[in-house]
């Protein structure tokens, strides 16, 4: 079992083509609520560690995923893209961290949460584990693998779809590829995974069954993820539309409660980085996007588009288009005005 430790480096696998997009565009690459995927995973992980980010990309989207996402992050270019297991192996030469943990994120995965992460952290930790899993729960049957646990709750194996027994088909508690590892351990047992003899690949899951052989029931842990779709995978556009409306929602849900009115919130759309003040009002139709601040009791829309800008106290601005521009507080913007880069007094 490996010893609790305040080290911490995180890897994205962003490799994967993403074929089901259908677009020129790498598929970590594609918007959600004004912002790539990737980057809103990069947010997360920035949330949970202060080392560089390191980021396995396929040799094709590197140039164009680097200069989306800045430089200072460590890229790692998987020649031959062979499963999870050999991406984050491929990973861990790049990592400047010689113990603690790992933990392991995915580029397409942009609902995930830095509290969850945290808290998977702190369940590692806590019991000591070599491999803490993030879980959730979904109705059988589905294709993900399945978390397997003995008769007294502990992880014993994931078991892929496919492979599942009767019994094993009706598990809902399934595998969101998200985890957490002691690096030292990492880097021994990755390099003892087998390719899998359908497809030829190496994958992470295999981790499970190689960590209870090395240390026994307990060193394994699923979590339960609070908020199901924390695990949530975009694989096609289909799946990017709901992501983003999971994320809206999330925001909407996290105004009102801190003292915002939307009284229409399914026919609004504002991104998480957005910051409006109390007793605001958004009114349907707008959007409000970037890194744009309103104040205290503001009237927004409706229909108001707002980028990258910041409203004083007390500002009414209905069907207008504000775009990096600065309103002073009190103002009333007359229905149709354009703004772009104009700081209004």
């Amino acid at each position: 079992m490996t010893h609790p430790s305040q080290t911490r480096s995180v890897v994205i696998l962003a490799a994967g083509d993403g074929t089901r997009m259908r677009s020129a565009t790498p598929k970590v690459l594609h918007h959600l609520a004004g912002r790539p995927m990737l980057s809103r995973i990069i947010d997360v992980a920035q949330h949970v560690s202060s080392a560089p980010i390191c980021i396995v990309v396929a040799p094709h989207t590197h140039q164009t995923i680097q200069a989306i996402c800045a430089t200072q992050h460590v890229y790692v270019a998987q020649q031959e893209r062979r499963g999870t297991g050999h991406a984050l192996l491929q990973a861990l030469p790049a990592l400047d961290a010689v113990a603690g943990d790992v933990v392991v994120l995915f580029g397409d995965t942009p609902l995930i949460q830095h509290s969850t992460i945290s808290a998977l952290l702190a369940d590692k930790e806590a019991n000591g584990a070599a491999l803490s899993i993030l879980s959730f729960d979904v109705p059988a049957p589905h294709q993900y693998g399945r978390i397997v646990r003995n008769d007294a709750g502990q992880v014993t194996a994931i078991v892929e779809s496919k492979n599942c027994t009767p019994a094993q088909s009706t598990i809902r508690e399934a595998n969101s590829g998200i985890m957490v590892l002691s690096l030292v351990w990492a880097r021994a047992a990755l390099p003892r995974i087998t390719p899998n003899p359908l497809t030829n690949e190496y994958y992470l899951t295999d981790l499970v069954a190689m960590a209870v052989a090395d240390f026994g029931l307990g060193a394994v842990r699923a979590l339960h993820a609070a908020d199901p779709n924390d695990a949530w995978g975009v694989n096609d556009r289909s799946q990017l539309a709901a992501a983003e409306a999971m994320l809206l929602t999330r925001t909407c849900t996290a105004l009102m409660a801190s003292g915002v009115t939307i009284p229409f919130p399914q026919q609004v759309a504002i991104a998480p980085e957005v910051r409006i003040g109390a007793d605001s009002v958004v009114l349907p139709g707008s959007v409000v996007m970037g890194q744009t601040v309103i104040g205290d009791a503001c009237v927004i829309g409706p229909h108001t588009s707002i980028d990258d800008s910041t409203i004083g106290n007390g500002c009414v601005v209905p069907h207008s288009s504000i775009k990096n521009s600065t309103i002073d507080q009190n103002s009333r913007i007359a229905p149709y005005t354009t703004l772009v880069g104009v700081a209004r007094p």
